[in-house]
């Protein structure tokens, strides 16, 4: 269990939050960008799926299992590369998080 942060860390998580949520806007508002990024993201998690499998070899599992499509805290948010979805009642055809907030 880690410590809790401190005062001025806790600063530095929100200054550093705020850098990276203004970064997400960007990478959203590009659809080339964000196709391109989705596409890295998906050779990644192979990748990570290859280590993970060698891993559990090692430890002595017969095999890792596999994911069916990409999620996020369990929910489903995509299965195809450049899949954008209207947020609603945002009034915009483009997928907007920020929207939400």
């Amino acid at each position: 269990m880690s410590a809790p942060l401190s005062a001025q860390d806790k600063e530095w998580q929100a200054q550093d939050d705020a850098r990276t949520l203004a970064q997400a806007r960007i990478i959203y508002d590009d659809p080339e960008r964000l196709i391109k990024a989705q596409q890295k993201a998906k050779e990644m998690a192979v990748e990570k799926r290859e280590e993970a499998t060698a891993m559990g070899k090692v430890a002595g599992s017969k095999k890792m299992p596999q994911n069916s499509g990409s999620t996020l805290g369990g929910k489903n948010i995509g299965s195809t590369l450049g899949e954008r979805k209207k947020v609603s009642g945002t009034g915009s055809g483009s997928h907007n998080v920020f929207k939400r907030i």
